[in-house]
């Protein structure tokens, strides 16, 4: 029987390793689900000015999770608000120059302030989240409330 080439083995070795590694991935914490920092007792209102909204991928890598910067009389906070397919499907809507308040789970991440919005009130009301923090996406009991 012939012998394997050390280069074969290295090979295989390598192809191995990116597999373990690759899904790990998502379990490695990197992404947040931020239903699990919902906080009831953390729940205050926020009213600004938006400066940017952003779409950042979600905790599951499976949608983008939109964002509204406000300006504040206290200074910028981020406003979490859903996924964009949730708010693209209701027609919600929410862009820079729009004055809103927004309430919800003061919480903060890596130092910075965010509030994950259980409702914004602009020229009209988004309902996103029951006052227990449960988004108005969730299905089941699946929604990543510890």
């Amino acid at each position: 029987m012939k012998k394997p080439k050390p280069l074969y083995l290295v090979v295989i070795g390598l192809l191995s390793l990116m597999l373990t590694v690759s899904s790990a991935w998502p379990q490695s914490g990197r992404r947040i689900h931020y239903s699990t920092l919902f906080n009831p007792a953390t729940v205050g209102t926020v009213s600004g000015e938006v400066v940017r909204v952003e779409q950042v991928l979600s905790g599951n890598g499976a949608d983008y999770c939109v964002h509204a910067l406000l300006k504040t009389p206290k200074g910028q906070v981020t406003a979490i608000l859903a996924p964009k397919s949730f708010m693209d499907e209701r027609r919600l809507a929410i862009a820079a120059k729009d004055r809103v308040t927004v309430t919800g789970s003061r919480i903060s991440i890596q130092g910075k302030p965010f509030i994950l919005a259980m409702e914004v009130t602009g020229d009209r009301t988004m309902k996103l989240r029951e006052a227990s923090g449960r988004p108005a996406w969730a299905v089941g009991e699946d929604w990543h409330i510890r």
